[in-house]
């Protein structure tokens, strides 16, 4: 026990970008909009942590396109395991995707009502 390495915590840098984060995500209008601040807002946390990283690593963030899933690939899943693997990194990042996630949602499901509005108006 008395060996463990020493987890860093990143929570600071995560509640600097937060509300600014959050309120990006409430002016997405299209679910690529909440795809694009999720990922600028994973890059911008990483810099915070190591200015070296690059914006460019940005285009290592895949998405699924059906579901709204991500993968880091390339440079960036290497950055993220190095910093991850001795901190809170991929919680905070997991934190970020939930709060992305619940607006994709959120765009779709609203996307299906417009589609079945648009369907019944048409009728009367």
């Amino acid at each position: 026990m008395e060996n463990r390495e020493k987890m860093l915590s990143f929570v600071k840098h995560e509640h600097e970008l937060e509300t600014e984060y959050r309120e990006k995500l409430a002016e997405a209008k299209r679910k690529s909009d909440v795809k694009k601040f999720f990922a600028e807002y994973v890059l911008r946390l990483l810099k915070k942590i190591n200015p070296d990283v690059p914006m460019s690593l940005i285009n290592e963030i895949k998405f699924d396109e059906k579901e709204f899933r991500y993968e880091f690939t390339g440079d960036l899943a290497k950055v993220v395991e190095e910093i991850g693997s001795q901190s809170d990194l991929k919680a905070i990042i997991n934190r970020m995707y939930e709060t992305a996630q619940h607006r994709y949602k959120k765009i779709e499901h609203d996307e299906n009502l417009d589609y079945f509005r648009i369907g019944n108006n048409a009728k009367k």
